[in-house]
């Protein structure tokens, strides 16, 4: 396969919009998709270059192989180590512990599936995964498992059955698959590789389309793949800057970036369409140099701003854009000249690498051994408690934190869910008065607090409804009790059910926020709830503390969580009730349960309490109270309101 260029000035588009959406740059909210036209670009490439060597009877496996571990490898266990090293140096334990659980996945090539059971792809601690990004190598260097087995089988039988077809019908089913389970769940669909294959099967698809439009040139001209090249760029950047992490992706919205990458293959593959505008966009010297380099500069830039935040703080400035990408430009020159040149070259005129590296298969050897070594590394901080001897007076083992955040969700996972009432073990037995807690991940801090203060009535059951806000941006205006996801679907069908609405008697809001913008959805459906039985009454579980870093950060730097209450590490402090700012609630003056006035003496942040009696800290996190914390204000709030339940049951 020949060398082209403008494949080049695609990976370009790709990775600069992979950079600018991590460093938060304005308008690259979408910049995301980058992954998905790389996706594209693998699969039209390697299936290229599979069956060309099929036809001339020179393809081998283990030249495969051995060609992906040189392209690959080399720099990734280059970035991999960089980045332990830079988290050995900052980070503390409990953080290094995850930090070394990804390095030896991604050294694996299984981060994907470990991301996917650490987390979604947007929660806050994603911000703070140095490796994160690694989770797309995954599902490359996992796609290459079997991908080449499979086009030597379709090229062998195409005498029956059209390769061309064959090939359509992989991107059609893998592509219907992506979007129904982005729906069942969605950080599967995202972080997984079955429902990503068809972005590399359609660019593989491209071989042939683009074959038949070759032969069909005379009759097209130029016009025709002038507009397909600008039609693909404008999908790209319709998503570059339309999506954001409102987008409920991949699903639908995947086709639209992997559209517009094949549609600028297919363009780039016709002879004609070397006119003067596509070329000044894709093959200048500036686009070339940044897709030769895109490998690299993908690997190193997600390492330096998080390890740069970690250090001086999430939220990024100009003047910290700046620093950060002319440090990961510096830093791509290193990787991509220092490392990935010397390993893999491409010429000029092809894809392939120099042969005259290709015969050396003790590099197979010593680099497995150079991963190996970097993996007990790695492992040795993981089970190691993130090394926590580089910090002799540390506080807080890494194990006490992972198990206080473990313990915070333990007796609510026990609670009578709305998905098994009234027939759950939990939810049997007779209760004269039914509350129910509905909110965002709070609502386990509502429970917590509430069970340890009147938990034990045995009149009074409590309800969770499972952390409703997962589902918000998935549920459909105007009632939004339509959802495009099938488990939020059932949570809400569950949440709406007469059974349960009728036996009613309170509802707790708790939300990190409640004031914010962001809750209206919630509170369209505590709308609804109070329209179906007006005599439920509503409380609102107040807000407390919203600090910069983990507590545990603060603990473990500065000896004592008093800390986490100086003034420079507080992001939002709830001083205020401000409940008639809360728009459209279902009650004007709903039960305000104002934690502020309880745990801060004069309503002072300096006089917060940040710890139960026995030394727990209120948080290990930025914002959710540990198990212990929680009880102990439960318990204070219900002995200066023992009646509360009742009174607003009974009122």
């Amino acid at each position: 396969m020949k060398y082209r260029a403008d494949i080049d000035g695609l990976r370009a588009i790709a990775v600069v919009s992979v950079v600018m959406f991590h460093l938060e740059v304005a308008g690259f909210s979408g910049g995301y998709v980058g992954v998905d036209i790389f996706f594209v670009i693998s699969g039209f490439l390697i299936t290229s270059i599979i069956k060309h060597k099929y036809e001339n009877h020179t393809f081998k496996l283990s030249d495969f192989y051995f060609r992906r571990v040189r392209r690959l490898v080399p720099p990734l266990i280059a970035t991999v180590a960089a980045t332990l090293l830079g988290a050995a140096l900052i980070m503390t334990p409990y953080d290094m512990v995850a930090v070394s659980r990804s390095a030896v996945a991604a050294l694996f090539s299984v981060s994907n599936v470990v991301f996917y059971f650490e987390s979604g792809y947007w929660d806050a601690a994603s911000e703070l995964k140095p490796l994160l990004h690694t989770w797309s190598l995954g599902v490359e260097e996992q796609f290459y498992l079997f991908w080449p087995a499979l086009i030597v089988g379709l090229l062998s039988i195409r005498r029956y059955i059209s390769f061309g077809a064959s090939l359509a019908l992989i991107s059609l089913l893998g592509a219907a698959l992506c979007v129904w389970f982005t729906s069942v769940d969605q950080s599967a669909a995202f972080f997984l590789l079955p429902f990503r294959v068809f972005q590399f099967a359609i660019g593989a698809w491209l071989i042939q389309l683009v074959s038949h439009l070759q032969a069909r040139e005379k009759k097209t001209g130029f016009l025709i793949p002038f507009l397909v090249f600008w039609l693909g760029l404008l999908c790209i950047i319709t998503s570059v800057f339309g999506f954001d992490e409102t987008t409920i992706f991949p699903g639908w919205a995947a086709l639209l970036p992997t559209i517009g990458a094949a549609l600028i293959l297919i363009s780039g593959s016709s002879p004609s369409q070397r006119g003067v505008p596509t070329r000044a966009l894709m093959q200048n010297p500036l686009s070339i140099w940044l897709g030769r380099v895109s490998y690299s500069m993908y690997l190193v830039h997600w390492p330096l701003i998080v390890l740069f935040r970690y250090q001086y703080g999430l939220e990024m400035t100009i003047a910290d854009q700046l620093f950060l990408a002319m440090g990961t430009l510096l830093a791509t020159g290193v990787l991509h000249y220092g490392i990935e040149r010397y390993f893999y070259q491409r010429s000029s005129k092809e894809t392939d690498i120099n042969s005259s590296r290709t015969s050396d298969k003790r590099f197979i050897i010593n680099i497995a051994g150079v991963a190996a070594l970097l993996a007990l590394i790695a492992a040795s901080a993981w089970f190691g408690d993130g090394w926590a001897w580089r910090e002799p007076n540390l506080t807080m083992s890494a194990e006490q934190i992972k198990k206080g955040r473990e313990d915070r969700i333990k007796k609510y996972a026990l609670a009578c869910n709305i998905i098994d009432y009234p027939s759950g073990r939990a939810c049997k037995g007779d209760a004269h008065r039914q509350v129910l807690i509905l909110g965002d991940s709070h609502e386990v801090d509502a429970y917590n607090f509430l069970n340890a203060g009147y938990g034990e009535s045995s009149d009074t059951r409590l309800l969770v409804s499972g952390i409703i806000n997962d589902c918000y941006k998935s549920l459909k205006a105007p009632d939004f009790l339509v959802s495009s996801d099938k488990k939020c679907q059932q949570r809400i069908d569950a949440l709406f059910s007469p059974e349960l609405v009728k036996h009613l008697n309170v509802v707790i809001f708790a939300t990190v926020r409640p004031a914010s913008e962001s809750n209206q959805v919630a509170i369209s459906l505590l709308n609804q709830l109070k329209t179906m039985n007006p005599k439920i009454r509503f409380v609102v579980f107040g807000s407390y503390l919203i600090l910069k870093r983990d507590c545990s950060y603060y603990i473990g730097k500065y000896g004592s969580p008093s800390a986490c209450t100086r003034e420079e590490h507080v992001k939002y402090f709830a001083a205020r009730r401000r409940l008639l700012k809360i728009k459209n609630f279902p009650q004007v003056e709903p039960y305000y349960i104002d934690r502020v006035e309880l745990l801060c003496r004069n309503r002072a942040l300096e006089n917060c309490l940040t710890r139960t009696t026995e030394g727990i800290p209120m948080f290990y996190d930025t914002n959710h109270n540990s198990l212990e914390f929680a009880e102990m204000s439960g318990k204070m709030y219900a002995k200066k309101h023992p009646t509360l339940l009742r009174d607003l049951a009974e009122h």
